[in-house]
């Protein structure tokens, strides 16, 4: 697993801005404004006030059953799926999505929420993002996404299918300028009758074979559509 020792590099990552947008032309990793996003716990279950009654948990409260996208949870989806535990997950605001679709220069689809390894030590997320409307398929909304991303070759695209929803991943190879060096990206879109939902995984060690590539895989072999 790469490791980041230069001191720039350690002063980058202090202030939070080597992250997972890599899609800006001079930053392959600003993050967006923590103080501009909802940040969620660990799952936590209703409670029982004063009153006796249970409290229904509120939007943000964390994960479900350790999963990610069901209703109730911190960050509803057309899909939901498995997500690791010690990760964190983060909600995008409106103010934080908006933020976001301009750096990274993703106007296509709007921001839901993050799942970052930071916990883990290492240096990835699994960005989530949907789009309006069932009328693209998977592979021309992932098309599209990968054409907003800067300095991209090689890009390879595998029709397959999430349990019964359609869906299409790419693996794509993208010059990152902090690093100065390739890094593989790859992601999916899976399309539900509530629209369509995109993974992308980013960040500096988003080709990490022990963390990052399982969490994805994970995620792969849970989806399922929302109700």
């Amino acid at each position: 697993m790469r490791r980041i020792a230069s001191g720039a590099m350690s002063a980058l990552l202090t202030v939070g801005v080597l992250t997972g947008c890599s899609s800006t032309d001079d930053k392959s990793g600003t993050e967006t404004s923590a103080g501009a996003m909802k940040e969620s716990t660990k799952p936590t279950g209703p409670t029982t006030g004063a009153t006796g009654k249970t409290a229904k948990p509120k939007a943000g409260a964390g994960l479900k059953d350790g999963r990610i996208g069901d209703a109730g949870t911190a960050c509803a989806l057309p899909v939901s799926f498995e997500a690791p535990k010690d990760w964190k997950l983060t909600e995008f605001t409106a103010e934080s999505r908006d933020f976001l679709r301009k750096l990274s220069g993703h106007p296509s689809v709007n921001g839901a929420c993050e799942l970052s390894a930071r916990p883990t030590g290492v240096i990835g997320f699994i960005r989530v993002f949907t789009i309006d409307g069932p009328d693209k398929s998977p592979r021309q909304a992932l098309e599209n996404f990968v054409s907003e991303e800067k300095r991209v070759s090689e890009p390879r695209y595998t029709e397959t299918k999430l349990g019964d929803l359609p869906a299409t991943e790419v693996v794509y190879t993208q010059q990152d300028l902090l690093l100065d060096e390739p890094q593989t990206r790859r992601g999916l879109a899976v399309k539900t009758p509530k629209g369509l939902t995109v993974l992308h995984l980013e960040g500096a060690e988003s080709d990490d074979s022990k963390v990052m590539i399982p969490a994805y895989e994970q995620a792969k072999a849970t989806m399922r559509s929302t109700t």
